[in-house]
């Protein structure tokens, strides 16, 4: 679509003034007392009413653009704006927008409020009706692009979602699969790469289940074999799925929906560094093997070709793709830029021809700009920017690195005055000096509405942050790349210094965010329902690759996926099949191709004669001889063989050596063991010099710092607070703390017990103790409660203050501790009930 000269200057004289409005507030120009005139306005209110009944793509991005600049900058005499603008977005495809622009609206009945004109009414009233969907008896008034996917859902077996972030694919996807169950009992199964998304996607179904009465539905994060008879939706990291393959060979039965977020997370799968991306990768060929889902959902955002590659994946043939590049959200980016002594501010987006620029007043103000150390100079440039947003603005600011964020959120806490503290934010610091430790930093920065965020909190403490963020008592979150993967933190501006993802150089060369990761975090800001507009303010528009005047600081990036082993195996076909012949394990020296060593000998070992089909599923083809040779040698393994199937990613070779050395290791089995932690140090000594590749991989730990691991492992699995782990005079200063919370979340509770796992299932196949150090716990109710998605140290507070009259081995402990905890619900302090409400 072509707009005429005509067009494109009302365009660009309305994005002109938000552009304007927004430097000024910045104090980056001069303060003038200007509105929109009667004529802008009536040129642009002609031109979203002609466009919104066009389905381009880019007429569509107009009218959500100009609509949402008219309705920011409203005046108070504009009184027919609003019905104007119901009428267009509800004809574009957006009714949800509407919804924010209707302050009386009908949320029960899902009906806006009355209009002036009764032709508008009934105009309103169809386009809502063809964007409605209807789930048992309730009504839900969706998108377009929201519509489009519902349909396809009822048709297809298969359906890849790609969609900006803000699209809301997520919604129309719980939705959907709250419809299946209502009409047939089953399962749901819904992988996510985060603990922060388990939570999320947790909460909204358990909501969803309340509205619709389904009691005999529980929410599991975790696979237990005893109870896979029993409706459940599962909600699960992919190592939490994988694990599930381990225990049984078809752990889930009877799937009505499988539904795959963040697909692209597997693009990286023939990288011998991204275990993560192996694991999702293995675990969805496993339930290509073993199930049959009504529904198979794969969706991420800017994806392409879904389509093929869920085909790829899964064999299935009645697929199809649903894509869009629309956002309900007018999305803006603002950058600076240098030339020579002076800085111009300029701001972009897809639907203008060149972007606009405006010199910057004061030179003086732009602090650190090219640089790549946060010096004081350039922290209070950033303070000031972030506060000159406004007070009530929400903000997410990207950080390249954990200490980062966290020293970035405490400078700028520092620079803000001490205002009247809410009694909520009073309460939850002391929630958290209560559970953490008084110096841990982020009960400082909470205090100024300021918080951090990334993957290395404790679980209950991150709970907590992200409820306060939602309930808008923190405004300010200094986040790292953990915020690319869904967590759905509300905010209205993102701000980006520059696409670094680390301070210093390693090797001469920095690592960056990609523009496809950049286009995922600007999808942050404004969401669907929350807000119209949504701007990403980059400080350093010289640190990024562009050309001259190209319309978009930040082109449409978009991710091609391309799943499978083979293309790595035939860079390295040679090499592995020499290993493969000459019975070479896994090593520094074939480091890059070893984890196709141990992928083709685990499955060979595992599927016998199917294993050549299981093999070029994923792009390996062995020749006949090197097949029955490789067989040849897998059966001459002493290792029982189902110690292989539960550790498929020790290639069986190790797993055989470290049998035949086993009674060389004496392990603590129970917490009643003497010196558990001298055990411990022992055994990770042994093996990290006999097994310095999976060291390496699950634990990577300076050998000095074994010992203090394991005594913080020890008090860790006997369920000691992490208050009271951090009592020790040892952790005295915020840096130790958390460091300390560091390893116990990322080494403790998951590279360790991946390290000794198959030692555990060699020696003691059926004994817990890896479990208690995973999970924190070893008494049945607080491990329970963990499972059902409670935070380690609530569940231990809880145990402890509420459960001493429970006994520990009830039949049915799960309805026990549900009962119970509805039974104190109102006696629980706010923090920690926001913990357990998906269970009351």
């Amino acid at each position: 679509m072509n707009l005429s000269d005509g067009d494109n200057k009302i365009v660009r004289d309305l994005l002109s003034f938000e552009h304007t409005a927004i430097a000024e507030k910045l104090g980056f120009i001069p303060a003038r007392d200007k509105s929109i005139t009667n004529s802008l306005l009536v040129n642009s209110i002609g031109l979203i009413d002609k466009l919104s009944r066009i389905g381009d793509q880019k007429a569509k991005k107009i009218v959500i653009t100009l609509s949402a600049i008219l309705w920011n900058y409203r005046n108070d005499e504009w009184d027919g704006l609003k019905e104007f603008l119901i009428l267009v977005l509800s004809r574009a495809g957006f009714p949800p927008s509407s919804i924010m622009i209707d302050n009386d609206y009908d949320y029960i009945n899902k009906r806006f409020s009355s209009l002036n004109s009764l032709i508008n009414e009934y105009s309103v009233t169809l386009h809502q009706l063809k964007h409605e969907i209807f789930v048992q008896d309730q009504i839900f008034l969706v998108t377009g692009f929201q519509k489009k996917v519902w349909d396809k859902m009822a048709t297809f077996k298969l359906l890849g979602i790609s969609a900006p972030t803000s699209a809301g694919k997520s919604y129309i996807i719980l939705l959907k699969a709250i419809e299946l169950i209502l009409k047939k009992d089953g399962n749901i199964v819904y992988i996510v790469p985060t603990l922060s998304l388990v939570s999320q996607v947790s909460a909204d179904f358990n909501s969803k289940l309340k509205d619709f009465g389904l009691v005999d539905y529980r929410i599991a994060t975790t696979y237990n074999a005893q109870e896979a008879d029993q409706n459940k939706i599962y909600v699960l990291t992919q190592e939490k799925a994988i694990s599930a393959f381990s225990q049984n060979d078809c752990p889930f039965s009877n799937i009505r929906m499988l539904i795959v977020d963040e697909i692209q997370n597997i693009e990286h799968v023939a990288n011998e560094d991204d275990q993560r991306a192996k694991t999702l990768y293995d675990a969805l060929i496993e339930f290509r093997y073993s199930s049959n889902p009504d529904i198979t959902v794969i969706s991420g955002p800017r994806v392409e070709s879904l389509k093929t590659l869920g085909v790829e994946i899964f064999n299935e043939e009645s697929a199809v793709e649903e894509k869009t590049k629309d956002s309900p959200v007018a999305s803006f980016t603002y950058a600076i830029s240098r030339k020579k002594d002076s800085y111009s501010f300029n701001q972009y987006s897809d639907i203008l021809d060149s972007p606009n620029k405006l010199k910057i007043a004061d030179n003086t103000l732009i602090k650190g700009y090219g640089k790549s150390q946060y010096k004081d100079d350039f922290l209070v440039y950033l303070s000031n920017f972030i506060k000159n947003l406004g007070e009530d603005s929400r903000n997410i600011i990207f950080s390249p690195t954990t200490a980062r964020a966290r020293k970035t959120a405490i400078k700028f806490s520092e620079s803000k005055r001490e205002n009247l503290i809410d009694d909520k934010i009073i309460s939850l610091i002391a929630y958290i000096e209560e559970t953490v430790h008084n110096k841990y930093d982020l009960c400082f920065t909470i205090k100024k509405g300021v918080a951090y965020h990334h993957g290395k909190m404790p679980t209950h403490v991150r709970a907590v942050i992200e409820r306060a963020i939602k309930d808008k008592l923190i405004n300010n979150v200094f986040c790292t790349t953990t915020l690319m993967q869904g967590v759905n933190l509300p905010a209205q501006n993102v701000i980006i210094r520059n696409p670094y993802l680390s301070i210093n150089a390693q090797n001469g060369i920095k690592p960056t965010l990609t523009n496809y990761e950049i286009a995922n975090l600007r999808g942050r800001a404004g969401r669907l329902l929350k807000d119209l507009i949504g701007r990403t303010f980059v400080l350093e528009e010289a640190a990024f690759d562009k050309e001259i005047n190209q319309t978009e600081l930040f082109p449409e990036a978009e991710k091609e996926l391309h799943s499978g082993y083979g293309e790595k195996y035939l860079k390295n076909k040679e090499s592995i099949e020499n290993c493969l012949i000459n019975n070479t394990p896994p090593s520094e020296d074939n480091k890059e191709y070893s984890f196709l060593l141990t992928y083709i000998r685990q499955v060979i070992l595992k599927h016998k004669v199917n294993a050549q089909n299981r093999l070029q599923s994923v792009g390996i083809e062995l020749n006949e001889k090197l097949f029955d040779t490789v067989s040849s040698s897998m059966a001459s393994l002493s290792v029982p063989v189902e110690i292989c199937y539960k550790n498929r990613y020790w290639d069986p070779l190790d797993l055989n050596e470290l049998y035949k050395e086993r009674n060389e290791y004496n392990i603590p089995t129970a917490i009643t063991d003497n010196q558990i932690e001298d055990l411990l140090t022992t055994i990770l000594i042994k093996m990290s010099g006999k097994y310095p590749l999976y060291y390496k991989r699950y634990l990577d730990i300076n050998k000095k710092l074994i010992k203090s691991t394991c005594i913080s492992a020890k008090e860790w699995l006997k369920e000691k607070p992490l208050k009271n782990i951090l009592s020790n005079q040892y952790f005295n200063t915020p840096e130790k703390i958390e460091d300390r919370i560091n390893l116990i979340q990322n080494k403790i509770s998951f590279g360790l017990p991946m390290m000794l796992k198959p030692l555990y299932d060699i020696k003691v196949p059926d004994s817990m103790f890896l479990t208690f150090i995973e999970t924190g716990a070893y008494e049945p109710i607080s491990r329970r409660m963990i499972e059902l998605n409670i935070p380690r140290d609530t569940a231990i507070f809880l145990s402890r203050e509420y459960f001493n009259d429970v006994e520990q081995h009830e039949d049915d402990l799960e309805k026990v501790i549900i009962t119970k905890l509805n039974e104190i619900g109102n006696e629980i302090d706010y923090w920690r009930r926001i913990q357990i409400e998906m269970l009351l």
